[in-house]
């Protein structure tokens, strides 16, 4: 569908998703995995459990690695050490930087800039700070301050997105990983989408429905200014 003339006439506004859109969400893991190592070396002397992680991470354990950690380094585990260990895995300030082309894609675009992320508000809020988005995205939508289940696909964060921006719908181009859950909402409101699949990413979901597809599909958002020119032409020369 081409852009309406509204459209072409309103400010193009950008949104993002982050983990595994402007960085490599296993980068956060390894260094949640290196925090909860340390606690675990200098409070029991366990040895070797953030390389285990790791290892188990990239051999596509989700859920239950620091269990499963632990019995492999012959070590048991209750609920109170594994909150505790989640704990510290959240609460930590990560070592992570944004990926090259998102840096390179965020510094060039014009238009307003808008992030939507999911998960615990201040482990997201860490991410955040970690990786100076703050320097190029003008509003910050975590789901996880809200009480109640608000994250994708509820349409909620989109919307405040649109009530934010006072941009139509079709002004609005979201780009994200996670064809499960990102898309859904934003097609819905009207929204242009772009999904990227990042080599190294952790989820690999395919849609379950038509409806749940991005518009477009990169692996890189040094390909999103020809992926504008290509699928938005009226959003081409007013982006980049």
């Amino acid at each position: 569908m081409q852009p309406s003339i509204v459209a072409e006439a309103a400010e193009a506004v950008f949104v993002f998703d982050l983990d595994d859109t402007l960085y490599l969400e296993r980068d956060f893991a390894r260094s949640g995995f290196a925090a909860v190592g340390q606690f675990l070396r200098e409070a029991l002397g366990v040895e070797g459990f953030a390389a285990h992680c790791g290892r188990l991470l990239s051999s596509g354990a989700r859920g239950t690695i620091f269990n499963q950690a632990l019995s492999d380094l012959g070590w048991s585990c209750d609920s109170v050490l594994v909150d505790r260990m989640v704990e510290i895995y959240r609460d930590h300030v990560p070592t992570i930087a944004l990926a090259p082309d998102a840096e390179a894609c965020l510094s060039q675009l014009r238009g307003r800039l808008a992030l939507i992320t999911d998960g615990p508000e201040k482990t997201q809020r860490a991410k955040i700070a970690a990786l100076g988005l703050g320097e190029h995205i003008d509003l910050m939508v975590v789901t996880g301050a809200w009480p109640g289940e608000f994250g994708k696909p509820h349409p909620r964060a989109f919307k405040e997105v649109m009530t934010w921006s006072g941009q139509p719908a079709e002004a609005h181009i979201y780009v994200a990983d996670n064809a499960a859950k990102d898309f859904i909402a934003p097609r819905a409101l009207g929204w242009r989408t772009v999904q990227i699949l990042r080599p190294g990413r952790i989820h690999h979901a395919a849609p379950p429905s038509p409806e749940h597809a991005a518009d477009t599909v990169i692996e890189t958002l040094d390909d999103f200014p020809r992926c504008l020119a290509s699928a938005y032409p009226a959003r081409s020369n007013q982006g980049f």
